[in-house]
């Protein structure tokens, strides 16, 4: 999983950081606070080109990029195909330890709110686009308690559990449509707790979570499932005068994709379980 360069910065490849630091026009130094480094680099991503950026890729640069944001921002080069691997010339991808490249969470937040990304079903995109009742809503039916500082990183932690779960599949799945309305699965009228959700009484993955609980049609338990895995996703069409709020339960692109890392870093194990023996060393990732 991606974590933030602020805060981390001793935890990167110091050549890594210099490379990363010279094209962004920055200077991180651990002297900083985490506070005025995240200001820092926040701004810096924001200033920099995308556009242009991604036209000075090649083919194969630019594929490995798509390819990496398939895998929830991250993969390690002995993993993944040689076509895909092309990394090294891409500003957006951080080799932060030899042979593992991520997109910092800085630089993922910044891509969240790129048009492209969110009219593509990235998983990424549409959940920072959530509002916060429906990020908590969702967090809940993962089963996490979480007391985090903002909604950021609320939405970091339910993009972990998808990933987490979504490794469990292998990119497999019994629902082929790529787009589902909603009213098509459940019209107003023929279940309540869907109908607070149109009426506006409550979010919809609270909807869902209470759905989860009573459907016994083997299509609808899965396709509940893979929303609550993060591989489809809640998405409002535009509206039109006059009309009713309509959504559609959209196929995200990481939930298309085989999710192929097996390995399996100590901050993320201590990250599950801070006393886990497994565990050689200990490490502290800010997420």
């Amino acid at each position: 999983m991606p974590f933030f360069i602020s805060g981390n910065i001793d935890k990167i490849e110091p050549y890594s950081l210099r490379k990363f630091s010279k094209q962004f026009g920055l200077i991180l130094s651990p002297k900083q606070s985490r506070k005025d480094q995240l200001k820092m680099l926040q701004s810096a991503v924001k200033n920099f080109n995308f556009k242009q950026t991604i036209t000075k890729l090649n083919k194969s640069e630019l594929l490995s990029f798509i390819f990496l944001l398939t895998q929830f921002g991250d993969v390690a080069i002995e993993e993944i195909p040689e076509d895909y691997s092309e990394l090294q010339n891409n500003p957006y991808a951080l080799e932060w330890e030899k042979g593992h490249f991520m997109i910092p969470l800085e630089i993922l937040e910044f891509l969240s709110t790129e048009k492209t990304f969110k009219n593509q079903n990235y998983l990424f995109s549409l959940l920072a686009s959530l509002s916060i009742k429906e990020k908590k809503a969702w967090i809940k039916w993962l089963g996490v308690d979480y007391e985090g500082e903002s909604e950021n990183k609320l939405a970091h932690e339910i993009y972990y559990r998808c990933r987490i779960l979504q490794q469990k599949t292998k990119g497999r799945s019994l629902i082929t449509e790529s787009e589902i309305p909603l009213e098509n699965l459940w019209e107003k009228g023929s279940k309540d707790f869907m109908d607070w959700f149109y009426q506006g009484l409550t979010p919809f993955y609270y909807a869902i979570y209470e759905l989860s609980l009573v459907e016994t049609d083997a299509y609808t338990l899965q396709l509940i499932e893979e929303i609550k895995s993060g591989k489809f996703i809640i998405k409002k069409l535009s509206e039109k005068f006059g009309e009713d709020e309509k959504y559609t339960l959209v196929k995200t692109v990481e939930g298309k994709t085989p999710q192929i890392r097996k390995i399996v870093y100590n901050w993320e194990l201590e990250r599950e379980n801070k006393n886990s023996l497994f565990s050689t060393q200990q490490m502290e990732i800010y997420l």
